[in-house]
């Protein structure tokens, strides 16, 4: 994907293209997932307020980033920063690292009082009510085990429209049954696990979630090391926009919306407070025709030629591919209409115009492009799991073709990454080159990595054969 100081919105909003800067200090050379941070943030902030028409249904402002990106690049550090933005505009948020079904919808307990009656009480989970969750736990949705799929439509379900009746989230047990909605946003991060098979990405929950793909290669972390090192020593620079800027912007966001929202349902803070969220459900819906209005003459011909776009990446896949990523194009679609109404809301306007659907084209087919990169280059679909299979085979047959050593309190079973890479040459027939390259594509999913000193170490994961 292009650098995010090339996309329009970034060019055209200095508070957007200040927040990136911010950003990029924390989290460095991640400037995509930077700036779907912004909108992942004001998506949480908007949620309580604005429904968009869609439709006989609608569609919420929430937007929701899977992130696959290998370990220490830079993944949890960027949440702090998100985490900080989040804390000092006053908005719930909270990090899953493991857990149960009952820790992410709730679950009875009971509990004995000081005159020792027993009563059974809700405890809630984290996917209930508003908040921005950071779901450490990615690998799980790539590779479900029978434990974890009622947790991947758990997360599914919080994904779908706020105000639906796909959005409650329904659990039976011994004590009772559990029944809630979920005004959740979800930042899901994991490493490239192996072997993701195509059935997983027809389960729904990947239609529901924008999903960015990142390959870091030795250069790049060798670059981003030597950026940290330039830092080192010094004072942090002074930015173009002030951090509490960016945090005014956002709680004066708030302030607007839901003031829009009580001059338009007529509607007093002190009533809007008192009700309860059913009834501020049924106000959201009545009036999000007029919340905001589309330019009829810019609009729908942008949508047009966004929904052609997106189309238009269909052609030349490989049949075995097409039905699956033609499966994204209706979220790419939704995606379309809430990007656009995000630049709308950076315009500090209740009209949406062509201009806000390029900017949000502009960002969504990119995005689109890569998942489909890693579709073909990662998932398990069609010929690709016959072609997948035999290269994990060659590099499995040449890693125990080298002498296996003991790394100290790494272990056994290592072996010299370099001796390997040389017997994959030999086997195959190939130059160092493109053992590099089939083992950057093929063969690393399948190692654990280590050094002594220089030399790099690899050893078979378990189950990876």
């Amino acid at each position: 994907m292009r650098k995010a100081t090339e996309y329009e919105a970034v060019k055209k909003y200095p508070l957007f293209a200040g927040y990136l800067e911010h950003f990029n200090q924390t989290s460095i050379d991640n400037d995509i997932p930077g700036m779907l941070s912004f909108f992942y943030i004001q998506g949480q902030l908007a949620v309580p307020y604005i429904r968009l028409p869609w439709g006989p249904s609608h569609l919420d402002p929430r937007v929701h980033c899977f992130w696959i990106q290998s370990s220490r690049t830079g993944k949890s550090i960027a949440w702090e920063f998100v985490g900080d933005i989040l804390k000092d505009c006053n908005v719930p948020h909270d990090l899953y690292t493991s857990g149960t079904d009952a820790g992410l919808i709730g679950g009875f307990e009971i509990e004995t009082d000081d005159e020792g009656n027993k009563e059974t009480v809700l405890k809630e989970g984290m996917l209930v009510g508003r908040k921005a969750l950071n779901f450490d736990e990615g690998s799980i949705i790539l590779n479900p085990n029978k434990h974890s799929q009622e947790t991947v439509l758990y997360l599914q379900s919080a994904c779908n429209p706020v105000g639906s009746n796909n959005n409650t989230l329904v659990k039976h047990t011994k004590l009772g049954r559990i029944e809630t909605e979920s005004l959740v946003s979800l930042w899901i991060t994991t490493y490239p696990p192996a072997g993701v098979k195509e059935y997983v990405l027809t389960r729904g929950i990947f239609q529901r979630v924008l999903l960015y793909w990142s390959h870091w290669d030795l250069g790049r972390r060798m670059n981003v090391s030597q950026i940290r090192a330039q830092s080192a020593m010094k004072s942090i620079p002074k930015l173009s926009v002030d951090y509490s800027d960016i945090t005014d912007y956002f709680k004066n966001l708030d302030t607007k919306m839901r003031n829009r929202v009580l001059n338009l349902t007529e509607t007093s803070f002190v009533e809007w407070d008192a009700m309860e969220r059913k009834e501020q459900e049924e106000l959201l819906q009545s009036c999000m025709t007029e919340m905001f209005s589309a330019d009829d003459g810019t609009f729908y011909p942008a949508m047009y030629d966004a929904i052609e776009d997106y189309y238009s990446l269909l052609t030349g896949l490989n049949p075995a591919i097409t039905n699956v990523v033609a499966s994204f194009i209706p979220a790419m679609e939704n995606n379309t209409v809430i990007f656009a109404t995000h630049m709308a809301l950076l315009d500090d306007s209740w009209v949406i115009t062509g201009e806000h659907v390029d900017m949000a084209k502009d960002i969504l087919y990119d995005l689109f492009k890569n998942l489909i990169l890693w579709l073909e280059d990662e998932v398990e679909i069609g010929p690709k799991v016959a072609e997948k299979a035999a290269q994990r085979g060659k590099w499995a047959t040449a890693y125990h073709q080298v002498e296996s050593v003991e790394l100290g309190n790494r272990g056994e079973g290592w072996r010299m990454k370099s001796k390997v890479l040389k017997v994959y040459e030999t086997q195959n027939d190939c130059s160092r080159g493109s053992a590099y390259n089939n083992f950057d594509k093929w063969g690393e999913g399948l190692f654990d990595n280590a050094k002594d000193g220089r030399i790099a170490f690899i050893r078979m994961k378990e189950g990876a054969e």
